[in-house]
């Protein structure tokens, strides 16, 4: 019998040899793994999603659902978000399963005439890079959102930004990967990735056993530094934990998805940094709103700080007063997981080219996963892609490329 990996004893449970192995095994049943495993099968890969738990059970199921081109890092993040951009349009055409897509536009609401002196700086950049945006005066901000504050400036819209459901569209990807040919495994524990002594990866171990795989895609969020860790490995992304505020539905509703402008400010703030708080503020298909968004580190706790949800919902009435006073009907809290430079880590590692990674995109994984998922297809087929994977390879963090950089 072969093993998976060399010099391992016939007794090692990860010796087991699968029956028709998979092409890909994708670790990891968030939004960005279901978009790998629909992109992959849909290039004609044979696939195995697997979790450890459930669909969506991670961050993917607490988080807004934010599809944004304004807030992006404008040399390699912003070309992928535009190219996620349309193909979240495309799938919410094509996919059988709908998840509440609408591409209703943002606005960035400036607090004082500084900040809108900066917010309208930069929608002329971004005008330059292909993302449409328009000033808007106190009195133009009020006609978008009329329960605005008075004492506002105005703010930027952007109509090209969109909001979804991210439970229902990692649901959605992960059904018609399956319709695509791809195996679906829950409740199955990832616990290391096998290599050979040439480094290239044969599979990995679970707790049920070896799966013997061509290539091995992690994308399991926060938890991918330890399971890539298990190959010798390492790719430096650290928890950030969230919180989301969802209030009692009610009449209010806000036409756009609202933002104030210094959330950039917060998510750009230092691994080190204090709490962080930005006003988000969102109504949903449902009648809900929801309120963010808030940015801490506190490792791998996921609990719910009550102290933090007030501060949230407080910073979201200073500028819609309507809500002063409205009632919670849940607040959940997730972790996201933030790379050293704030980009997106996707890619293989030189020293194990078929070993792939997609982590690292903070509080962009719902907008991004689309594009996302289309490079991983891409470089399993050797194919090329929209935007050089180059850009968000694991290895810009090795130490001899950070004495280049």
């Amino acid at each position: 019998m072969r093993h998976l990996s060399e010099g391992r004893s016939i007794a090692d449970p990860y010796c087991v040899i699968v029956a028709g192995s998979p092409d890909v095994v994708v670790v990891g049943a968030g939004v960005v793994g279901a978009a790998c495993a629909y992109f992959l099968a849909t290039s004609g890969a044979r696939v195995q999603l697997i979790d450890r738990s459930f669909v969506a059970s991670g961050s993917s199921g607490a988080c807004e659902g934010n599809v944004l081109a304004w807030d992006k890092e404008l040399e390699r993040e912003l070309p992928l978000a535009l190219r996620s951009a349309d193909l979240w349009a495309d799938l919410a055409r094509t996919l059988p399963d709908g998840f509440e897509y609408d591409r209703k536009g943002s606005i960035v609401v400036a607090e004082t005439e500084a900040e809108l002196c900066a917010s309208a700086e930069r929608a002329r950049l971004l005008a330059t890079l292909g993302v449409r945006g328009e000033v808007l005066d106190a009195e133009a901000l009020r006609r978008e959102e009329p329960h605005a504050a008075h004492d506002l400036p105005g703010g930027v819209l952007y109509p090209g930004d969109a909001q979804l459901e991210p439970r229902l569209a990692t649901i959605a990807l992960t059904r018609a990967a399956v319709a695509r040919g791809a195996t679906l495994t829950t409740d199955r524990t990832v616990e290391r990735i096998m290599r050979r002594r040439d480094g290239a990866v044969t599979g990995i171990g679970t707790s049920a056993g070896a799966i013997a795989a061509g290539a091995v895609v992690v994308a399991a969020g926060v938890w991918t530094p330890a399971l890539v860790e298990t190959a010798g490995l390492s790719v430096p992304v650290t928890p950030r934990k969230g919180q989301i505020v969802v209030l009692e539905r009610s009449p209010v509703r806000f036409r756009r998805k609202l933002s104030e402008a210094g959330y950039v400010a917060a998510v750009e703030a230092g691994d080190d940094a204090a709490l962080q708080i930005a006003m988000v503020v969102e109504s949903t298909e449902s009648g809900t709103a929801l309120l963010g968004s808030s940015r801490q580190h506190v490792g791998f706790d996921r609990e719910v700080d009550i102290d933090v949800a007030g501060a949230i919902a407080r910073r979201a009435a200073r500028f819609f007063p309507v809500l002063d006073g409205a009632r919670a009907l849940r607040v959940y809290a997730g972790l996201r997981p933030l790379s050293p430079d704030h980009v997106p880590i996707v890619g293989p590692f030189a020293e194990a080219p078929n070993l792939c990674v997609a982590t690292g995109h903070e509080g962009a994984g719902i907008g991004l996963a689309p594009a996302t998922g289309e490079l991983v297809a891409a470089w399993h087929a050797h194919a090329p892609t929209p935007v050089p994977i180059e850009w968000f390879s694991p290895d810009r963090f090795a130490p001899a490329a950070l004495a280049v950089s």
